[in-house]
């Protein structure tokens, strides 16, 4: 018996090719969600989506503005939004962090670009408690000034480490030098000027300019029906005020008009982090989906040409990749990788050579069909939890997008051919004018770069040493 059996896995594993990837199974059929809405007279608008597989709810209650907003201080919004939950007029930011404890739940507020959130996760049997907290740290927040001086520390030391990392003072150069004039060229997370600068007033003045109904929405995910949730969100914040519409208009970003090159000088490193892009796309741009497939091939994924490239075939490094960053005005294309020194010209002459490549020749089918499957098929993954469905919501409804769009996504990735990626290639890359920014040894890596393109150099503090 035991002879048959280790001789029937001896004769499966003859007939399996283990030079050749399995064949992705047959697509999921999974849907995105369906979901209520209504929007209540001060302007506030309530999202739910059902799901009642598990006794969880989970609340992101999100505001229409973020690190776009900051002005002259990058940072404002993030700080805002670290601070909303340390401390509000009847809770210190203990008494907040051991209330949601005590329930076994969860409460974080974050900033990105577009919005500012904050999030609560509970069993459904202490759902009124994650209200009552969410509405305290929305409504009543105190932003205390030992809170921001400890959270100043912490940024400040965290801004100091950060310097010592190349890829960190690539990715903030890169952005200054791209998006000049427009608040995409600050750090989200502030530097070490604006972190000094900022007051309680600076912070107050952004949370009564933005924190209004009318700028706001709530969404609910999980183990809760619109019955359920439309009487507590009147209960916990119907009475809430109206106030002016904060958004305005930001200068349009003009793209990189030739290929230039900036060096981060950072003595004695042995590695150099590129960033290598120019301006990309906004979030409702038409060919999204095309131009989602198109950064798939090239280096949205492992099997990609960049990270194939400079990874497998040269052995540069030991991961690259490239972003369409869409926000809701124009962000960066780029790509990212560290490499040796002693390569850094060779890195980014191969990033071009593929840019370009991608342009002018046609995608082979097979390689075209990988890329579209790993989409396509990665999708359920994506939406498997109340928190995921929610995070997709919240950007159908940031930069107005169809309540359908995440099925017609998929849909419209599969109709992709090769003829669309290189037409959408030659329309959204330009491998001849780009911002090439290199974070390393100046001594080293400048005199080799310069071949590309006039070569600027600065110091981790942003002054121009050369």
């Amino acid at each position: 018996m035991m002879i048959l059996l280790l001789s029937t896995i001896a004769n499966s594993q003859e007939k399996v090719d283990r030079t050749k990837p399995p064949k992705p199974g047959p697509e999921s059929k999974v849907k995105f969600p369906s979901y209520f809405e209504k929007t209540f007279p001060n302007g506030l608008k309530v999202i739910v989506i059902e799901n009642h597989e598990q006794p969880i709810v989970y609340i992101s209650f999100v505001v229409k503005s973020g690190s776009t907003y900051d002005e002259n201080l990058p940072g404002l919004a993030s700080m805002t939004a670290e601070l909303l939950t340390k401390g509000t007029k009847t809770r210190t930011a203990t008494q907040i962090a051991e209330e949601i404890d005590f329930v076994g739940g969860t409460l974080n507020a974050t900033a990105s670009w577009d919005a500012t959130n904050v999030n609560v996760l509970v069993l459904k049997k202490y759902l009124g408690v994650g209200m009552d907290i969410l509405q305290d740290v929305v409504l009543n927040p105190t932003f205390p000034d030992e809170e921001l001086g400890r959270i100043r520390t912490q940024r400040l030391a965290s801004i100091k480490q950060a310097k010592a990392e190349a890829g960190y003072l690539a990715g903030v150069r890169f952005s200054k030098e791209l998006f000049s004039g427009h608040p995409y060229g600050n750090e989200s997370g502030g530097n070490e000027e604006s972190i000094q600068k900022m007051k309680r007033d600076d912070i107050v003045k952004f949370y009564q300019t933005h924190f209004i109904p009318n700028n706001s929405f709530i969404i609910f995910a999980g183990d809760i029906t619109p019955n359920e949730a439309i009487p507590l969100v009147e209960r916990y914040f119907g009475a809430w005020k109206k106030g002016p519409n904060p958004h305005r208009k930001f200068p349009v970003v003009s793209n990189v008009s030739q290929t230039r090159v900036v060096v981060v000088d950072k003595p004695g490193a042995v590695q150099s982090a590129i960033r290598i892009g120019h301006l990309g796309i906004d979030r409702k741009n038409k060919d999204y989906a095309k131009v989602f497939t198109l950064n798939t091939l090239l280096g949205g994924y492992f099997n990609s040409r960049i990270n194939m490239n400079l990874r497998e075939t040269h052995g540069y490094t030991y991961g690259a990749s490239s972003s369409f960053d869409a926000r809701l005005y124009p962000g960066p294309f780029v790509v990212s990788t560290d490499v040796r020194n002693e390569v850094t010209d060779s890195s980014i002459a191969e990033i071009l050579k593929e840019l370009k490549r991608i342009i002018d020749e046609p995608v082979p089918e097979d390689e075209l069909k990988m890329a579209k499957d790993y989409i396509v098929g990665s999708f359920p993954l994506q939406i498997e939890t109340p928190a995921q469905v929610a995070s997709r919501v919240m950007t159908i409804e940031i930069y107005g997008l169809p309540k359908d769009f995440y099925d017609k996504f998929r849909e419209e990735v599969k109709k992709v051919t090769a003829k669309d990626v290189q037409e959408t290639a030659k329309k959204y890359l330009h491998p001849d004018k780009v911002l090439i920014v290199v974070s390393g040894n100046s001594n080293q890596i400048k005199p080799v770069l310069e071949k590309f393109g006039p070569v600027v150099v600065y110091d981790a503090d942003g002054r121009k040493i050369e």
